[in-house]
């Protein structure tokens, strides 16, 4: 099969500026409140408000353009960041659980994050994911479709023993086998005559 590619959907984004929008505007408003009082220390606070508003308006796009989940035949791998570039890959034999978490806005905007935890996270009560799928759509969709291919790479992957091809080379393994139990019958029935 081939790999599957993901971004997160653009309400994501959406949902990000407007958080920060909101915590902006609130942010403003104590500040005005602020300048009846200190109307100096209101002017140093509203240019610093601005400064970092600005700020981050330029990097939740940015943030938002680096963010890319790739989903193989034996792992998932993740790519994030925009000054420091975070790579995970995550092989299918290492994932314990997979978390669905939605919260309000993320509701509002059809969206949601899959978090990915390994055998080395899953024990911890507040464990952090090892992967969280950010921004997407038809979560229970992507859900089982990353279960299904663990099932699949589980059961058939590594895990699934050499078959004999031909009549001969089955043959030679029954032939072990009942060498084997021969062995074994001659050495229990030394032990108890």
């Amino acid at each position: 099969m081939e790999p599957v590619a993901m971004k997160p959907e653009k309400e994501l984004k959406t949902l990000w500026l407007t958080c920060w929008s909101v915590w902006f505007v609130v942010d403003i408003v104590a500040w005005l409140l602020l300048m009846l009082a200190q109307p100096i220390v209101f002017g140093l606070l509203l240019v610093g408000s601005v400064m970092v508003a600005v700020l981050i308006l330029i990097w939740i796009p940015a943030f938002y353009a680096t963010l890319e989940y790739v989903i193989n035949n034996d792992c998932i791998k993740g790519k994030s960041g925009v000054f420091w570039r975070k790579y995970i890959t995550i092989p299918f034999t290492k994932v314990t659980n997979l978390d669905i978490t939605q919260g309000p806005l993320q509701r509002i905007f059809d969206i949601g994050t899959i978090h990915i935890q390994t055998a080395g996270s899953s024990g911890q009560q507040t464990a952090k994911a090892e992967l969280s799928l950010l921004g997407l759509r038809k979560l229970e969709e992507v859900k089982e479709s990353i279960m299904a291919k663990i099932r699949a790479y589980t059961f058939s992957g590594l895990t699934q023993p050499r078959q004999p091809t031909t009549d001969q080379d089955k043959t030679q393994v029954f032939d072990l086998i009942l060498n084997e139990l021969v062995a074994i019958r001659k050495a229990l029935e030394s032990k108890n005559p």
